[in-house]
């Protein structure tokens, strides 16, 4: 393939309109809470990431559905304004966007409940369809919120012309060992790490046994993010390596993990070793945090590296090796 005709990274995944409500507190079950704010703004997890992915300066192609709805037209709209985004493989279908109803705290929780909407469209025929796009990447990102059937596709493709592949678990339903097998690096937060393998992660220790459980079920390598404690990295041959967090002012934590994954799979595209590119995804993700929103608030390549110049967090002793091992050197 000729290098003017790749990309950086090709992201697969959900695209929707979020509605976002701020409130003192987030409410018990059966509870109604009032907030004094709302407002909405592009989100879906596929989107977030590839958004995130074109302002940290590489190449992007984002794989999605919108509906035909005026919140798809929006969606788009917004989508097609980043320099460096390429949105020719997002179809809009018949029917309604997806959406996400999200509520923040005064402390920066939230709570969020989503529907597919158009995103339930993208199946492994959408997902051929867009074929060229996977494989002209040099990083896949893919999550799921999709029909398994096109996020088995979107890796099998890449696999097939070695493309590394980055799967974010999440939402934490129907994480096949299939899935797993396919996967160069697993990109679970503590919820999902623990949902997936029933073990409960509440702290690195924790971390440590979900993350060798998913290796045993067949992915290369795992990064399991920690919040406020940072990230824990497990590769196949016993690599691990640990990054620590940075200390922001958090307002809202939506789109935090989207941010570590896509400035994750930028690093890894440039070919910066793992140990930096988790530094980077640290320092993407913490940003994410310090303004309101999700796709308005993920930061740029600028921003990621004067935080890293003011904080410089320590690195593990035991920091990993130059790249991810892949399934197939694993195999």
């Amino acid at each position: 393939m000729e290098e003017s005709s790749r990309v950086d990274v090709t992201v697969v995944g959900t695209v929707n309109l979020d509605h976002i409500v701020r409130v003192a507190r987030l409410p018990a079950r059966g509870e109604t809470v009032v907030g004094d704010e709302a407002r909405h703004a592009p989100g879906g997890k596929g989107a977030n990431q590839a958004v995130a992915a074109a302002r940290l300066g590489a190449r992007t192609a984002l794989v999605g559905c919108v509906g035909d709805d005026a919140a798809g037209a929006e969606v788009l709209a917004y989508l097609r304004a980043e320099p460096a985004l390429d949105v020719d493989a997002v179809s809009r279908v018949s029917g309604a966007t997806g959406t996400a109803d999200i509520a923040v705290d005064e402390t920066g929780g939230n709570t969020i409940v989503s529907a597919r909407g158009a995103n339930a469209h993208l199946d492994d025929e959408l997902v051929h369809r867009a074929g060229s796009k996977i494989g002209a990447a040099r990083v896949l990102l893919v999550q799921l919120g999709i029909p398994a059937d096109g996020v088995r596709a979107a890796l099998e493709i890449a696999r097939s012309v070695g493309t590394i592949t980055v799967l974010d678990p999440a939402p934490a339903e129907g994480v096949t060992d299939e899935l797993l097998r396919l996967a160069d690096v697993v990109t679970p937060n503590e919820t999902e790490a623990a949902q997936i393998t029933g073990i409960e992660v509440t702290d690195e220790p924790g971390a440590s046994r979900a993350a060798d459980a998913l290796l045993r079920r067949g992915c290369a390598s795992v990064v399991v993010t920690l919040a406020e404690r940072g990230a824990l990295y497990v590769a196949t041959g016993g690599e691990r390596d640990t990054v620590a967090p940075f200390i922001v002012d958090a307002v809202d934590p939506t789109g935090a993990g989207d941010a570590f994954a896509a400035a994750l799979a930028v690093a890894l595209a440039r070919g910066e070793p793992i140990s930096e590119a988790l530094v980077d995804a640290a320092a993407a993700g913490a940003l994410a945090t310090t303004r309101d929103g999700a796709a308005p608030a993920l930061p740029t390549l600028v921003e990621v590296r004067q935080l890293r110049e003011k904080q410089r967090p320590p690195r593990a002793e035991n920091a990993a090796p130059r790249r991810p091992r892949t399934t197939t050197e694993r195999l």
